[in-house]
């Protein structure tokens, strides 16, 4: 396979547009793929994709991606179009996301990494600032929740996540049949879980079978504000069941044990005295 058609399935480099040369600096550890359009190649506007005229002026589409040990810098020039609703805007481009400087394909790379390691970890990994790594991640976020699904769960879950040295929590809420998050709140305040019930229509709140929680009371008083029936939907969660009623033994262990102590020592000195009466 030549240079050009690897890059180009590589840095998924789509028609219309075509890697026309590459070029390999070994000092600088780069490798500069240079893409440009097909001749007579049509011109759609970014946003709505309508077939527009092709504007003068052009705009610098760079991209970066990551190979081992070398960085790969991907330049075109993007046309500008002018469509009769939005004005001039950039055509799109098959290898990124408008205004940003990586390829998809990079992108890609970074979320891989992300599911393995920390942020701090992945930004001296690929050599960005912690913000660069954080919008990749952010923006793979906004387009997971845009082709998800209307949500219409039966069974759901709350629970509690720890962070900063636990001085700070986050509920998260996720679907259990489906096996996805749902929301992650802020906090674990009754007013974010009753925001989230709000938020859901009157069907698909009386769709909800079952709610799985710890006894944490903001999440049961949220719940049965917002839930019919809620007194029958609440499962708590056997880890805690298990660790409420471990510490209810052990307590009522801990006040036999006082009482039969007590009971001993009275026994204990009542033969003392009687003993004592009799000599």
């Amino acid at each position: 396979m030549r240079d050009k058609d690897l890059h180009a399935q590589t840095l998924g480099i789509k028609s219309p547009w075509q890697v026309s040369s590459v070029e390999l600096a070994l000092s600088e550890r780069e490798v500069t793929v240079q893409v440009e359009q097909e001749a007579g190649a049509k011109q759609c506007c970014s946003t709505c994709g309508q077939i527009s005229h092709r504007a003068m002026a052009h705009a610098n589409a760079a991209g970066g991606t990551w190979i081992p040990a070398s960085a790969t810098i991907l330049v075109a020039d993007a046309p500008r179009v002018k469509c009769e609703e939005h004005g001039v805007v950039t055509v799109p481009v098959s290898w990124a996301e408008p205004c940003y400087g990586f390829t998809a394909m990079f992108e890609a790379l970074v979320i891989d990494w992300l599911k393995e390691a920390s942020i701090s970890a992945v930004s001296r990994l690929m050599g960005l600032s912690w913000n660069a790594i954080d919008g990749i991640m952010q923006r793979a976020v906004k387009r997971g929740l845009a082709r998800r699904k209307e949500i219409s769960p039966t069974r759901i879950g709350v629970d509690k996540m720890v962070f900063k040295k636990r001085h700070d929590y986050a509920a998260v809420l996720s679907d259990q049949d489906a096996g996805t998050v749902l929301h992650v709140g802020s906090d674990r305040k009754k007013a974010t879980f009753k925001a989230w019930y709000e938020s859901l229509t009157k069907e698909q709140r009386e769709a909800i079978e079952s709610v799985s929680m710890d006894m944490w009371p903001a999440f049961i008083n949220a719940t049965l504000k917002s839930l019919p029936r809620a007194e029958e939907k609440i499962a708590f969660d056997k880890f805690h069941a298990a660790k409420h009623f471990g510490e209810a033994v052990d307590k009522v262990g801990c006040q036999e044990h006082k009482a039969l102590k007590a009971m001993r020592t009275l026994k204990a000195a009542s033969m003392a005295g009687s003993t004592t009466r009799r000599t």
